[in-house]
């Protein structure tokens, strides 16, 4: 089967995995107990005006009249109205959706930049004192919670320092054009240098934070895909005819190395996506998954639904693109 054809099936396949998420998480909102509508109004407004309100809504309809009437709005790209900010849910998301995506890409890249070649230097000083201190060192990183190693931060650089900000997103005096939501690419287009350097201070806890909690796994996983490749007839005849380590390493070795690597990085940062929200909430910085857990707590199910949709296309689409890169990194790949 040809690459454009694997995708394209993929793709189609795609649909039906969304379809029941979505469903899945209707349901749930469903069945778990409280009404929200008696939790935001029912201490304020008399039972007749609180009924009024669930009608205005749909919500006193049978349940499979909502479902259908929900399926028929989410094929137009309508996920609905916030039941607490009182706004179309896409809106909102468009809000705070570039704050998770900033910081998701830049921890991933902080976490790959330091776990990958920490990985590659282990395996090929195997069973050596770096090796034997990576090691220890990255299982004390991974017996670590996120929210403990955030708190650390926080109160290492932020407090007893004082080098990086410990919340928010930018500074009170901000002032950038928005063009993409992105504050370092705005910044960038904006050629504004005080905006950018302000962006990465404030970025920098929270993605340290996340890359830090990641870093282990890649750098295990590099290390092991990299012992694998490294004991290879290949490698030993290439290392026999003198060719130089470094070509040997990173030239034959990374490139048949790379696969579950790349397979990690991306699942990796579909995980980053919904693990933002400890940075989000203790750096106070209104992202995705800040949202998420005050619609939980809300009971916004309107919310709720349309942020699973939003990450269940990003995981989809993620997937796929790894696939992608499976057969750009390795040609011996065939769909």
């Amino acid at each position: 089967m040809k690459l454009r054809y694997y995708i394209t099936y993929r793709l189609v396949m795609a649909i039906p995995t969304i379809f029941l998420l979505l469903t899945s998480v209707f349901f749930l909102m469903q069945v778990l107990p409280g009404d929200p509508i008696v939790i935001m109004y029912g201490e304020k407004f008399p039972t007749v005006y609180v009924e009024q309100i669930r009608h205005n809504l749909g919500l006193d309809r049978p349940i499979y009249e909502q479902y259908l009437t929900y399926l028929g709005k989410l094929v137009r790209g309508d996920l609905g109205v916030s039941l607490v900010y009182k706004i179309p849910v896409i809106v909102k998301i468009k809000q705070v959706y570039p704050v998770t995506l900033e910081v998701a890409i830049t921890g991933l890249l902080l976490a790959s930049i330091i776990g990958v070649p920490l990985g590659i230097i282990a395996a090929v000083r195997r069973d050596g004192l770096f090796d034997q201190v990576s090691r220890i060192l990255m299982l004390y990183i991974h017996s670590n919670p996120g929210f403990w190693i955030a708190l650390l931060f926080q109160l290492f650089f932020g407090f007893w320092l004082g080098w990086f900000p410990i919340s928010g997103r930018s500074p009170p005096s901000f002032d950038l054009v928005k063009i993409t939501g992105l504050h370092i690419i705005d910044s960038i287009l904006a050629l504004d240098y005080w905006s950018f350097r302000e962006t990465l201070r404030y970025l920098f806890l929270p993605c340290l934070t996340i890359a830090i909690t990641s870093i282990p796994t890649l750098s295990r996983l590099t290390r092991a895909a990299m012992l694998n490749v490294l004991g290879e007839d290949y490698m030993v005849t290439a290392k026999a005819k003198g060719i130089p380590e470094n070509v040997i390493i990173y030239k034959h070795g990374m490139r048949n190395g790379l696969l579950p690597v790349i397979t990690s990085i991306g699942g990796t940062f579909t995980w980053l996506l919904g693990g933002t929200v400890i940075a989000e909430k203790i750096f106070a910085l209104p992202g995705l998954g800040s949202l998420l857990m005050d619609s939980l707590l809300g009971r916004d199910f309107t919310m709720i639904q349309g942020i699973v949709a939003i990450y269940a296309v990003i995981v989809v689409t993620m997937n796929t693109m790894i696939d992608l890169f499976y057969a750009l990194a390795d040609p011996r790949v065939r769909y």
